[in-house]
């Protein structure tokens, strides 16, 4: 126990007076008696605590492992903000992240409030803020309930994010904290695909003759069913994968467009290749130097803002297709035809694309939404580098890997993705990349 003298907080053994700094076993009192199993997680925890400091500034708050659990200068004004996010009236909310207390104690003053749930995102994080905080008044509300997260846990609205617990997020809370990262992210993500972004026009008017006259992607779809699909990313891993994508073939490849080159170098020709970026250099890194005769009998499917010069030079089938983002709804009026799902990253519309190909397996090689073993992509790849993420994701080992905030967002869509599509089974083939939920790791080739 934390509130045991033997068991404080090394650095805390002596702590400064007159300042009282050990309120745990209050604080405890109250949460055995609630919720005594997460009393016990959080007792548990207590036993290998994070690197910390208290921080005696304007306000006193805790420095845990490089992190601010709240400001230190007017935590008020923080969790004011932070309880906005709760529209007035609310009658119930959730609390990601119980930090000091400040956010779910501002929520509970408000007489609207029937329910609020306040959820752990690490319990060794929890066990600190117990010992050094007073947190009897909101922990003994009735309204209340104190959760820990789980990793199949989804968001629920309206919510409030206390932001230094979901940087500290252990490892089962990860998932959640990705979720609530990229819902936070949204209306962001949102404003760089606005129908009047000027680049992604002057893109879809120089595509609009390819567009035109080019079938939809259906007319791919409509015509082959295949056991097995295999989707290649571009990840670390892919090259992993060569022996069997080569020798034992268990079904046609598709390719996002960066994972073209690797593929073509070990001698894999995919049959479809997939690419909607809008950025200015894609065909350059992924097409340029490409032997393009080689590609003759295989498939591109774009998105009309991609590269003019990938539709020019592809010597084989092109297939639009686009996604109901804003900057293709005059698109989809002009050419009604259907979407292909996408959220950020082309490995969501080849997935989707694959779900078209097949009514019974998918294979992902590739798709690693890290950096295993510090490369970003596979060897061969234009962006291929050694990189070290600042955030991390779990491997199928359990096994923290680096990652960035958009790789773990477009992971958390394609589990969100795979999720509706019960009647397939997904199979991931790297189990040193990301795990991702709804996938069974692929042990032989169905």
């Amino acid at each position: 126990m934390v509130s045991s003298p033997d068991n404080k907080p090394e650095s805390m053994a002596n702590p400064p007076e007159p300042q009282r700094l050990d309120f745990m076993a209050e604080n405890f009192a109250i949460l055995s008696r609630r919720w005594p199993e997460l009393a016990r997680h959080i007792e548990k925890a207590a036993d290998n605590l994070p690197p910390f400091t208290l921080v005696e500034k304007t306000d006193r708050t805790l420095f845990i492992d490089g992190i601010h659990l709240a400001s230190a200068y007017n935590r008020q004004a923080e969790a004011q903000l932070q309880a906005s996010m709760v529209p007035d009236g609310s009658p119930c909310a959730h609390v990601y992240g119980m930090a000091i207390g400040d956010l779910p104690r501002i929520l509970l003053k408000r007489d609207s409030i029937r329910e609020l749930t306040v959820v752990v995102m690490n319990c060794a994080v929890a066990a600190l803020s117990l010992y050094f905080f007073d947190h009897r008044d909101w922990l003994d509300d009735p309204r209340l309930t104190l959760v820990a997260a789980a990793p199949t846990d989804r968001i629920k609205e309206p919510f409030a994010v206390a932001p230094g617990p979901l940087q500290l997020a252990c490892d089962q809370a990860s998932r959640l904290r990705d979720l609530v990262c990229l819902e936070l992210a949204t209306p962001f993500i949102r404003k760089r695909h606005r129908p009047d972004n000027p680049h992604l026009q002057k893109r879809l008017t120089e595509n609009s003759e390819f567009v035109a006259n080019d079938p939809s992607f259906t007319e791919l779809t409509a015509s082959s069913r295949y056991r097995t699909v295999v989707v290649a990313a571009a990840g670390p891993t892919l090259s992993d994968h060569y022996a069997w994508m080569k020798d034992h073939k268990p079904g046609p490849i598709i390719a996002v467009d960066a994972a073209l080159k690797p593929l073509l170098q070990a001698g894999i020709v995919p049959e479809v290749v997939v690419t909607i970026d809008g950025h200015a250099d894609v065909y350059d890194l992924f097409f340029a130097d490409v032997d393009l005769a080689l590609l003759r009998e295989s498939a591109l499917v774009y998105f009309p803002v991609v590269q003019n010069q990938t539709l020019q030079h592809w010597p084989g089938r092109r297939y639009a297709a686009w996604s109901k983002a804003p900057i293709f709804a005059d698109l989809t009026k002009r050419y009604p035809r259907s979407a292909l799902f996408s959220s950020g990253s082309v490995i969501h519309p080849a997935v989707d694309l694959a779900t078209r190909l097949t009514g019974e397996n998918i294979i992902l090689a590739g798709a690693d939404f890290g950096y295993p073993n510090g490369q970003s992509h596979v060897a061969g790849c234009a962006q291929a580098q050694p990189v070290q993420g600042s955030h991390w994701v779990l491997n199928s080992h359990g096994e923290r890997i680096s990652s960035i905030p958009n790789l773990r967002a477009y992971l958390r869509d394609l589990e969100g993705f795979i999720a509706g599509k019960n009647e397939l089974k997904f199979f991931n083939a790297s189990p040193e990349g990301a795990a991702i939920l709804h996938t069974e790791l692929l042990t032989e080739l169905p």
